[in-house]
């Protein structure tokens, strides 16, 4: 084996080859795994027969392997020292050829840092702004790799003379800049001059350069503005702020037209000087405020702010996007989103609600007829000045649409005013002058007496009321969707108590013509109790008593107004039900005032009562256009008011209908208490006893008839009610239920834009205590003396007590 490893290992040529080597090494390895393996099989062998012989054998062999290996062992040691000689070479090689191509690279490199820095030279020295431009950027680029080599000493000469190059070419574009902005001539085009070849320059100079060059061209373009609007002086002051805008527009035209040219698209320097513009306007605008702060001039003051508005708008409409972001987007420091020119404004943006606040006044003051010293309406000017305007349907008060449309008129204003506008402010300002409105406006024709009334200024007053407190939900949903446009989060904002108020004069003006109406009636009802024949004179029933057609002129002459003036027919209906409830009220107090009631005369009354019916009926004149053609509205309407109208007269028909059917002289005690079931349907004794006593029958005779109630009572199998419309009715003609409306509404507090209202009605339940009505219900169950002691009692006006 040992043969064959020198074999391999001995070179056949003069020079022994890496690939060789490498291939006799593996058939070394080759070799020397198989005598191993033989060593092992053989070992087995020796091991498995145990004999002597072969135990000598095994081991001459393994001397001769063991030789073996070590000569082997040997030759591979030479051979990777071999090997290892032969790839160092190549290393080396390799190393010198890349360190030879870096070093032409370089040098080469070098050359043409030599030959750029001196052909930059010579374009300085001949003003070839542009080609100087590329060639310094090239520079540039050159000296970036060689900075590995910055302590070699030709690369620090050549870092030194391009950046005395650099300076000196900053020098010179900089002197080109100020020699042409210099030049004396009205109009300088710089797309004549050298400049656009220096703005190149001025980029290839680095970022530093180029602001100083933008600043100092800003600040030299704003140097006139500086002196012309200096704080202290007269043009400085607020009334000239429409100028400083007007002046910064022209030097924005100026620069455009004539000077863009001198500097690249990228700098935006129309932008760079709208933000040093915007820095030296804020500060002057903010010193004159707060040296002017005690008696700033609102009108001036909102004068500049919206010259400021719209030159802000107008600038940020120009450039494509928000002033604030202009601000931020350019300049050497961040700008905050705050530093707007509006934004000094805003600590004195109280102003312009102070100043609507006292032309709010002005109006007011002009609606309120300021004539007298309260500032209150007389009805004759008042009615003047619907007068004015007869010529045109007037449906409301010429005030409140001015009002309104003064609203609306400052809301937009105050909204152009920017994201500092006193929104919240103004609102509250217009809830505090609505209320105003209606104390002084509205509310004061309902202070006169009912006998100066004027039914048509009534009836405006109305349609005035109604429409301010529709136009109240409109105006809060404007203020906030504007105040929302502000802020996202703001809460809404509520004009509730104002249109409570225009509500609560709507119901006033209704109490107000039912006060009319009761004094328009007065002459007819004066004729029912006190007719031209007494009534105790009357022999026979008529078709209708004069006091009727008295009544129908009475209601007419205001329910024609009423219906044309007011321009919600729910308002007529409305009124229509306190006409009824006066209507019924009043006959009630007559019917009471004439008593006794012959039977004639309770005839005459059922009579007249149906006649009455009819003229309530006629009242509203519902159509299908005053409901916007609805005419299920329409039908549905005028069934409930004619139950409402049937519901009242029901109160007193069934009253004169017993009276009716009792006799004069000597009644049936069976008929009337008959009758009396029938009509009234109660087993009340006391409300019996009130038929009675209209009946005219003294209370000693009338203990047969009591009797004889109680008697039917007992003999009824089914009882009937112990209640009914009797049980309300007010005896006493003076009582407070039958006083005049606006006496009756303020003490018993009635709501009096309720549909279906029983304003003025004598039919009131009183708290009273016990009286003979609460004893027959109970005297049912008492044994026969005590029931009679109970009625006896009752009979004589007393309360009976076991």
């Amino acid at each position: 084996m040992a043969a064959e490893v020198n074999a391999l290992l001995t070179p056949e040529g003069p020079t022994l080859q890496v690939a060789d080597v490498e291939g006799a090494l593996e058939k070394v390895y080759t070799l020397f795994a198989e005598n191993r393996a033989e060593a092992e099989s053989l070992r087995a062998k020796l091991h498995a027969n145990g004999s002597a012989l072969l135990v000598s054998e095994r081991n001459t062999t393994m001397q001769q392997l063991f030789a073996s290996l070590e000569t082997l062992e040997q030759h591979t040691v030479r051979a990777e020292s071999s090997v290892g000689e032969v790839t160092a070479d190549i290393r080396w090689l390799d190393m010198a050829k890349r360190n030879v191509s870096l070093s032409i690279v370089t040098l080469k490199r070098l050359q043409m840092l030599v030959s750029s820095t001196f052909h930059l030279e010579q374009l300085c020295t001949g003003k070839q702004y542009r080609e100087a431009a590329s060639t310094l950027e090239a520079v540039q680029a050159l000296l970036a790799f060689f900075e590995p080599h910055a302590d070699v000493e030709y690369v620090v000469q050549q870092r030194r003379k391009v950046q005395q190059l650099r300076e000196q070419l900053n020098t010179m574009v900089m002197h080109e800049y100020e020699q042409n902005f210099q030049q004396s001539h009205a109009r300088f085009f710089a797309s004549e001059t050298v400049l656009p070849d220096a703005a190149l320059a001025v980029e290839a100079l680095g970022p530093k350069v180029r602001d100083t060059v933008i600043h100092w061209y800003c600040t030299r373009q704003l140097r006139e503005y500086r002196r012309v609007f200096r704080a202290v002086d007269e043009a400085g002051q607020l009334d000239n702020v429409p100028r400083r805008y007007a002046w910064f527009k022209r030097i924005l035209r100026t620069h455009a037209d004539e000077h863009a040219a001198a500097f690249l698209p990228a700098w935006h320097v129309d932008q760079q000087l709208l933000v040093l513009f915007s820095e030296i306007t804020r500060g002057d605008l903010k010193s004159v405020l707060v040296r002017h702060q005690a008696n700033l001039d609102a009108d001036m003051l909102l004068s500049g702010l919206n010259a400021t508005n719209e030159f802000e708008t107008q600038m940020a409409r120009q450039y494509g996007k928000p002033f604030a972001e202009i601000l931020a987007s350019q300049g050497g420091e961040p700008h905050r989103v705050g530093t707007s020119i509006t934004a000094v404004f805003s600590p004195y943006m109280n102003v312009f609600v102070e100043v609507q606040e006292r032309r709010l006044a002005e109006l007011i003051g002009q609606f309120a007829q300021p004539g007298t010293p309260t500032g209150e309406a007389s009805a004759g000017s008042f009615a003047a000045q619907v007068a004015n305007h007869a010529e045109e349907p007037m449906k409301v008060l010429l005030s409140s649409t001015e009002l309104f449309w003064f609203y609306r008129q400052t809301l937009e204003r105050c909204a152009q005013l920017g994201e500092h506008a006193p929104l919240r402010g103004l609102a509250e300002l217009y809830a505090k002058w609505l209320k105003r409105y209606t104390a002084s406006v509205l509310q004061p024709t309902l202070r006169l007496p009912a006998r100066d009334a004027d039914v048509p200024a009534l009836c405006t007053i109305l349609n005035t009321a109604d429409y301010c407190a529709m136009t109240c939900t409109q105006l809060e949903q404007k203020l906030t969707e504007k105040m929302r446009a502000q802020d996202a989060s703001t809460a809404p904002f509520s004009l509730e108590s104002e249109r409570d108020g225009f509500f609560a004069v709507v119901a006033g003006t209704l109490q107000y013509l039912t006060r009319v109406l009761y004094q328009s009636t007065e002459p007819a009802f004066h004729s029912l109790v006190r007719p031209e024949t007494p009534w105790g004179q009357h022999v026979a029933v008529v078709d209708k008593s004069p006091w009727v057609d008295t009544l129908a002129s009475a209601l007419e002459s205001i329910a024609v107004l009423v219906r044309q003036e007011v321009e919600n027919k729910r308002y007529v209906r409305s009124w229509c039900d306190k006409a009824v409830g006066v209507v019924i009220t009043r006959f009630t107090q007559a019917v009471l005032r004439i008593r006794p009631i012959r039977q004639c005369t309770a005839e005459q009354l059922c009579v007249d009562l149906h006649h009455v019916k009819g003229l309530l009926l006629e009242l509203p004149h519902f159509s299908a256009t005053d409901f916007g053609g609805r005419s299920q509205s329409n039908a549905a309407m005028q069934t409930h008011y004619e139950r409402y109208v049937d519901k009242g007269i029901a109160r007193i028909e069934p009253l004169l209908q017993v009276l009716a059917s009792a006799k004069d002289e000597s009644p049936s005690l069976e008929d009337v208490v008959n009758a009396y079931r029938s009509h009234i349907h109660d087993q009340s004794l006391p409300n019996f006893q009130k038929l009675l006593d209209l009946k005219g029958i003294r209370r000693l005779d009338q203990a047969p008839l009591v009797e004889e109630f109680l008697a039917a009572i007992d003999r009824e199998a089914t009882p009937l009610p112990t209640t009914s419309m009797l049980s309300s009715l007010q005896m006493d003609p003076n009582a407070e239920v039958y006083a005049p409306p606006e006496i009756a509404s303020d003490k018993r507090g009635t709501n009096d834009t309720q549909q279906g209202d029983s304003e003025g009605s004598a039919f009131v339940t009183a708290p009273r205590p016990t009286t003979p009505n609460n004893l027959s219900a109970a005297s049912r169950a008492l044994p026969d003396w005590k029931r009679f002691g109970s009625m006896f009692g009752a009979a004589l006006g007393r309360e009976w007590r076991p």
